[in-house]
């Protein structure tokens, strides 16, 4: 079994969750669960689901990050436009059409103001991403500086209305950045995978990815830790190489 969470020696964290409510502007605010453990201030990391929104699956993973000694939030970035009325691809997909994904941006941004507000924010903040989610990271890395950035499975050729493609944002984005994704994922295309990966290294941005074959798209919520599935050790090994990156590169502030 996989826990990379708890490293060897250590005793596992109590975690706690609580529901919260993130100012997002004009008296707005942006519902979210934060999960937090017990020892104190740590650094944070922002959550970001796929297509479908929050889910258990999430508020699990956002525990397995407190797990591992950081906060985690995760917001509901799809607050503007409601519930899914069920959770199918044909709902989730037309939710996702009534969202001002530029809103939604603006609302993550204001979920990383939050976090740097936090006690245990000391500069650098985490971010991981799934799916439309993985893709939101990379918009958040070609414009803000201060990040740690995990990408789930994004959309390379992504694009806001009216703007360039991530893959051409690629000049604007700051490291470090962790990409995974699997050969099989036809929706974000590994040629576009690897136009993103050359355009990064041109502009010397601190990116490294892993592509594993045989995987197809939302492979690690399709795995859901799950030592049974096929899939196991590759998921198991990618949410690793994440947990590692955050050890590496966030902190938490020093008390007075």
């Amino acid at each position: 079994m996989c826990h990379p969470e708890v490293l060897p020696g250590m005793r596992t964290p109590e975690v706690t969750r609580q529901e919260i409510e993130i100012p997002v502007g004009s008296g707005v605010t942006m519902p979210a669960m934060l999960a937090t453990p017990d020892d104190g201030p740590a650094p944070s990391v922002l959550v970001i689901s796929d297509v479908f929104g929050r889910s258990p699956f999430y508020e699990d993973l956002a525990a397995r990050v407190a797990t591992a000694g950081f906060e985690a939030l995760l917001p509901d970035f799809f607050h503007r436009v409601g519930p899914l009325p069920e959770r199918s691809r044909e709902a989730a997909m037309a939710r996702r059409q009534r969202l001002d994904e530029r809103l939604a941006l603006d609302d993550l941004r204001g979920a990383l103001d939050w976090l740097r507000a936090r006690p245990g924010s000391a500069g650098r903040i985490g971010t991981v991403g799934f799916c439309m989610g993985g893709s939101y990271v990379l918009h958040l890395a070609a414009s803000e500086d201060d990040l740690v950035s995990v990408c789930y499975y994004g959309f390379p050729a992504h694009a806001l209305p009216g703007e360039p493609r991530l893959i051409d944002l690629a000049g604007r984005m700051t490291g470090p950045i962790l990409g995974l994704w699997g050969d099989q994922d036809e929706g974000c295309g590994m040629d576009n995978v690897a136009e993103l990966a050359r355009g990064l290294a041109d502009h010397g941005v601190d990116f490294r990815h892993r592509v594993y074959p045989g995987l197809g798209h939302g492979f690690l919520a399709r795995t859901e830790f799950d030592s049974a599935k096929e899939t196991y050790e590759p998921a198991c090994e990618s949410w690793t190489l994440a947990l590692d990156l955050w050890r590496q590169n966030l902190r938490a502030a020093t008390p007075a």
